[in-house]
């Protein structure tokens, strides 16, 4: 078994912030809402607000929006070039994708790749709320071992940050993944 962290690794850069720029391109309205969004970053940035309610108070007025479903598939339509060929050409049907990224974001590309299992954030798109454990750092382990059990194993996992910690620990081998090159760790 093979698992994959999402951005910076198998898409090169950032999805969800690419998102945010492609709606806000397409409904400069939701500008309106970046100053919370900083107040966020900012309040994470001072130890005051966990990364898991910074990532609450950004998705909302996403999540509120008519047809943001549709500008999802819009959005994988013109970025779904920004996949990484290494990652095309080593593929396989049993692949998984471990995100923080939430999962109804990832939900169209990882079909379109073929990928069968996502692993990411669980948003409520009523509350806006997290769905607890958050899919970050340790939360993607609990998240691995409540889909495929306790006793399942981990061969390979891809990443392109060290912070990854927990994951790249678990599993058999470890890579880091930087602009398509891969290193392996462990």
């Amino acid at each position: 078994m093979r698992a994959f962290d999402f951005d910076h690794t198998i898409y090169q850069g950032y999805s969800y912030r690419d998102f945010v720029l492609f709606i806000a391109a397409r409904r400069p309205w939701m500008l309106l809402w970046l100053p919370v969004a900083l107040i966020a970053v900012l309040l994470k940035f001072c130890r005051i607000l966990k990364m898991k309610h910074l990532v609450e108070w950004v998705l909302f007025p996403f999540l509120r929006f008519r047809g943001v479903d549709g500008y999802i598939v819009k959005f994988w339509d013109r970025n779904e070039k920004k996949i990484g060929q290494w990652y095309k050409e080593i593929h396989r049907d049993d692949d998984i994708v471990i995100s923080a990224t939430p999962s109804y974001f990832l939900e169209e590309i990882c079909r379109r790749l073929g990928i069968k299992y996502l692993i990411a954030t669980e948003v409520n798109r009523k509350t806006g709320k997290v769905v607890d454990p958050y899919c970050y750092r340790k939360g993607k382990l609990e998240r691995f071992k409540m889909t495929f059990g306790e006793d399942a194993e981990l061969d390979e996992y891809y990443t392109d940050t060290p912070a990854d910690s927990t994951m790249l620990s678990f599993a058999k081998t470890g890579y880091i993944v930087k602009k398509g090159i891969i290193t392996k760790v462990s």
